[in-house]
């Protein structure tokens, strides 16, 4: 999963972990989960990064687990595998710089990060920068308003006004590029603000950035998919370049971090009259990786033809060396998601003990670390019928290592999926909290978002703050997350069995629904991406 909290980066608390007597009665088997997470987080899976012989074993171990619980392969050709075809595309060692008008040589890793696309594996372009703020057309403010993009490098910040919804500020930061490209612009650069310093050190940032491979699933002419089908390049600059480049215009650094406080947090867009030159140079390689995917039929043939799509994301993040002799180099992702993929693996075997009404996917996905890639692929070319799935609830990344007593269901209140998922918390006694980071917008940037997008309605179920969850979570985000230490050793296999335990009456409760789930009328998201009713 990628998130990174603001409040929480810097912080590195000790939380004593108090052990819960959770789910009793709930069938949930615990040994079943530790044997799980432990085989798929082991160093023989070898951090499972997709298109990896780690994530193929990774994957095999899935399938034989679907195998044994009776489901049916519901991948291709009979099997339990959905094979995503996908360009994987890296930065070279050599080729990649930035020049911008009027400035000293800039260092990469140093004063900017950037990359190619997947539009073209080297090249350069040269344009005039254009600064676009944060790229928003919504009613009452359009900051393309009186600027031509055509053929220009957009520079843009990340974030949103006060106010607006937070899923929906996700949705449009997710779509900037797309929204970009479609007016002409040819790149983008991010520039470093304080707000964004404070969230995400630039030092993080760029340490990010030397380790990562991007992919994009392709279609059956060999293009690649891509928002964004006029970039070349994108990138993100430090706050030093950022206040350098900013400096001599009518709106400089300092009027943009104070516009930046502010509620409204409005910026003029305008030409900079400086042009930047991006040289990039990448790696393509066309790989082919799975999804795992198991089905298992409902028992009523009235709605046995709809399916609820049950996720959780396989990959991790790989091997990645260092210079030191003898270090831990794998990423072995034991709650980042072996804990979420050993959860719906529980769920299947409960649900089959009892099939509900509707029929369940269980999808293993892969490739969520490179941009959701395996989920947009299982979302646009499901393995059934596409109009027939009618629901999604996604598993990524609970926090388990504390007691945790309230959940949080992002996305479920916007469709009618909301009173099934809160009776099943309440089963078990857990309120169900509003999102405690809303400035993160989690609900867009994990795999339920690429079903959302084709007009499904879903619920990412996660755990909340409540007693000490901030500090425990924080932790975590702070000393494990997307390193070598997210360990089977930090899992509280209670806390997973209380977890799953909730999310199998949630999947069991979206199952066997009355009604189709079914947007809210006038949701934005269902006004926006349509769905059958």
């Amino acid at each position: 999963m990628r998130r990174i909290s603001a409040a929480l980066l810097g912080t590195a608390l000790s939380v004593a972990l108090a052990v819960p007597a959770f789910a009793h009665g709930s069938g949930v088997d615990r040994a079943n989960l530790e044997r799980d997470v432990t085989i798929l987080s082991a160093d023989d899976m070898e951090g499972r990064e997709a298109g990896t012989r780690g994530h193929e074993r990774a994957a095999g171990y899935v399938a034989g687990r679907f195998a044994a619980l009776g489901l049916q392969p519901a991948g291709g050709n009979g099997t339990y595998f959905q094979h995503v075809p996908m360009l994987s595309y890296e930065r070279a060692e050599e080729g990649n710089a930035l020049t911008i008008e009027g400035m000293d040589e800039l260092v990469l890793f140093e004063d900017f990060y950037s990359s190619g696309t997947s539009k073209q594996e080297s090249g350069s372009i040269e344009a005039e920068m254009v600064f676009i703020g944060y790229g928003l057309d919504i009613e009452g403010r359009d900051d393309f308003e009186g600027i031509d993009l055509e053929g220009k490098i957009a520079l843009r910040l990340t974030g949103g006004p006060e106010g607006l919804n937070t899923e929906e500020a996700a949705h449009y930061r997710s779509t900037l590029s797309q929204r970009l490209s479609d007016r002409g612009a040819i790149g983008m650069l991010l520039v470093n603000t304080p707000v964004l310093q404070e969230a995400y050190p630039w030092d993080v940032i760029r340490e990010q950035a030397r380790h990562n491979t991007s992919m994009t699933w392709l279609h059956e002419d060999g293009r690649p998919e891509t928002q964004a089908p006029n970039f070349f390049a994108t990138g993100v600059l430090s706050p030093e370049v950022s206040r350098a480049l900013l400096e001599g215009q009518e709106f400089d650094y300092d009027d943009l971090a104070a516009a930046e406080a502010t509620p409204e947090r409005r910026f003029p867009s305008f030409a900079t009259g400086r042009t930047a030159r991006i040289d990039f140079a990448s790696r393509f390689e066309r790989i082919d990786t799975p999804n795992v995917i198991g089905m298992l039929t409902g028992s009523d043939p009235s709605v046995a033809d709809e399916y609820v799509v049950l996720t959780a994301h396989l990959d991790h993040e790989g091997i990645q060396p260092t210079e030191e002799e003898g270090d831990d180099e794998i990423y072995n992702g034991a709650m980042d998601n072996a804990v979420g993929v050993a959860g719906i693996i529980e769920v299947a075997r409960l649900l089959a003990q009892d099939p509900p009404r509707r029929s369940v996917l269980f999808v293993a996905l892969t490739a969520e670390e490179k941009g959701l890639v395996g989920s947009a692929y299982n979302a646009a070319k499901p393995t059934v019928t596409k109009n027939q799935v009618v629901a999604n609830v996604n598993l990524d990344m609970p926090v388990l290592t504390y007691d945790f007593q309230d959940v949080v269901a992002f996305g479920a209140e916007r469709s009618n999926l909301y009173p099934q998922v809160v009776a099943a918390a309440e089963e078990f006694g857990l309120p169900l909290s509003p999102d405690p980071q809303p400035e993160e917008g989690l609900f867009t940037r994990s795999d339920q978002y690429s079903y959302v997008v084709e007009g499904v309605p879903a619920a990412y179920v996660e755990i909340g703050f409540a007693n000490g969850g901030e500090a425990a979570q924080g932790d975590f985000l702070a000393n494990h997350y997307h390193r070598v230490s997210d360990e089977v050793a930090l899992v509280n296999f209670d806390a997973l069995e209380l977890f799953t335990a909730v999310n199998h009456h949630v999947a069991r409760n979206i199952a066997n629904m009355e009604d189709r789930p079914a947007w809210n009328e006038g949701d934005f998201f269902g006004e926006m991406f349509g769905g059958d009713e």
